[in-house]
């Protein structure tokens, strides 16, 4: 497995977000050992999760990470959204008319849409005393998407996943008692190395 590199700009909350990804449940102080945060930065970061819907309090100073989450979509991408798994094949001109928004703002979705994957190119669209336009469909992935499109599932970040697997493995002791344990951790190491120098 290839991992990248952690994003220098990483904010705690992100980082906190990836530790209870990994863990799925814990306490701040968890947090805040594991992560070499302050009391204070860890409170915070688990405050913005909460009120983002990654985690939830189960048990007085316990939380547990939440892998999906309902994000409050802006009605008018609801609508785009709702437009484009009605229609097999469509343009940004199309969808702007369906959804009363702006051809030029459709067509800034259509850009996200396709990077993302979920929208493919369908040929072009001759228009009277106008320049050709794209026409566009859903791909497999994004009509899987438009089921539900408001809901958002987190993965880690696989270097914080190998290195908080090593910790638990290290700090439990069974690295050095089984063996197979122990080929484990080496592999998390080989991943980890593999991830920092990833360029």
């Amino acid at each position: 497995m290839t991992l990248k590199k952690t994003d220098k700009k990483t904010t705690p909350s992100q980082i906190v977000k990836n530790f209870a990804a990994v863990n799925g449940t814990f306490t701040k102080s968890d947090a805040r050992k594991a992560l070499g945060l302050s009391i204070q930065r860890t409170a915070d970061a688990v405050s913005v999760l909460q009120k983002q819907g990654h985690v939830r309090r189960i048990a007085y100073g316990l939380y547990q990470f939440c892998p999906v989450v309902e994000k409050k979509g802006v009605e008018v991408n609801d609508k785009i959204w709702k437009a484009m798994k009605i229609s097999i094949t469509f343009t940004a001109a199309d969808i702007a008319r369906l959804t009363d928004s702006t051809r030029g703002y459709v067509y800034l979705r259509f850009k996200v849409h396709a990077a993302d994957g979920y929208i493919k190119r369908a040929g072009m669209k001759n228009t009277t005393g106008k320049n050709p336009e794209k026409i566009w469909r859903l791909t497999q992935k994004g009509k899987a998407k438009a089921q539900n499109p408001n809901v958002e599932q987190f993965k880690p970040d696989p270097l914080v996943m190998a290195a908080v697997n090593l910790n638990r493995l290290i700090c439990s002791g069974v690295a050095v008692r089984d063996p197979d344990a122990c080929e484990q951790a080496l592999t998390f190491v080989e991943e980890i190395k593999n991830g920092l120098q990833d360029k």
